[in-house]
């Protein structure tokens, strides 16, 4: 059992000891994650199988899309964007239940038992996780005019050097969005920080740990994809089977499969988005330590700077 000192989120660590805190907490705390979260995990597990399934589904529609009549072209893209949509207001909120717990760590060093299995979602980590999710969009849209516009010209020009230049480009850019993570998870889980904080003293006091930003995250994401693909087998073998079947039709032949094949996709799809979901909020726990100990070496180095001062 570990003490309240070691669950601190203020405390300096490395990148091993970070993750390791993180997954303790996670693990330690997973019933009481698992009874505030179930509810909208569930409805997102449930839009995002929707989604898989109508994407499926699309695959004859866009195979013959200049034969179909306009209308129906339309009823596609509207509720496939729907859909879309739909499964990113449900994540916002399935994440801010993670950040409000996370918040209430940081306060209490203990993450509260809720009372009652219908926990509705915190209004204030709800408005700032919207908030936080919008930079990120922004910023990565921003990010990704650069290497999209190199490599359409390669695309354009057949150019395998200058495709190569616009994913070089891509990485760059994506090095640069990096230590955008430790304002991000900061605003997300602190009362005492602003939005324009991401992108200005936040942003330079993440790019003065980029290295360790990066050492933490490409483990958590080495160990969370592992993790992923094994809990996802099914789902992805049935969605390659589908994803053929529907490709075949197209060509004119049979589509040769059961009739039960699309209810039993739906319900595998659901299964493995309610898996997927928690597999992937363990990912703010090592990244909600790091920003903590980030915080304290910033913390210590201005009180160094000040002592040299006076």
């Amino acid at each position: 059992m570990e003490t309240r000192n070691e669950e601190q989120p203020l405390k300096i660590r490395s990148a091993r000891a970070v993750i390791a805190a993180g997954f303790r907490l996670y693990m330690g705390n997973f019933r009481r994650i698992f009874r505030t979260t179930w509810l909208p995990a569930l409805i997102g597990a449930l839009v995002t199988a929707l989604e898989y399934y109508l994407s499926i589904q699309s695959i004859p529609q866009l195979g013959n899309v200049a034969q179909a009549p306009m209308g129906e072209n339309v009823a596609y893209f509207l509720v496939q964007s729907f859909v879309s949509l739909l499964n990113l207001i449900v994540t916002i909120v399935f994440l801010s239940y993670g950040f409000s717990m996370l918040s209430r760590h940081r306060a209490e060093e203990a993450i509260p038992y809720p009372a009652r299995w219908l926990t509705p979602p915190d209004g204030r980590s709800l408005m700032r996780t919207t908030a936080a999710v919008i930079v990120w969009i922004v910023a990565t849209c921003v990010a990704a005019i650069p290497p999209t516009a190199v490599i359409a010209i390669g695309l354009g020009a057949k150019s395998m050097t200058t495709i190569g230049a616009g994913l070089i480009i891509a990485l760059v850019m994506g090095a640069f969005l990096l230590p955008l993570v430790y304002p991000s998870m900061r605003y997300v889980t602190t009362r005492d920080t602003r939005l324009f904080d991401l992108l200005g003293s936040g942003y330079r006091q993440g790019l003065r740990y980029w290295g360790y930003i990066f050492a933490v995250l490409f483990v958590i994401l080495l160990i969370i994809t592992v993790i992923l693909v094994i809990t996802m087998l099914p789902a992805i073998v049935l969605l390659i089977a589908n994803t053929k079947a529907q490709t075949g039709a197209i060509m004119g032949d049979p589509l040769s499969m059961p009739s039960y094949m699309g209810w039993m996709s739906f319900v595998v799809f659901t299964l493995s988005g309610f898996i997927q979901a928690y597999v992937l909020l363990a990912v703010l726990f090592p990244a909600y330590y790091m920003a903590g100990s980030i915080e304290q070496q910033e913390i210590q180095r201005n009180e160094k700077t000040k002592n040299t001062l006076y």
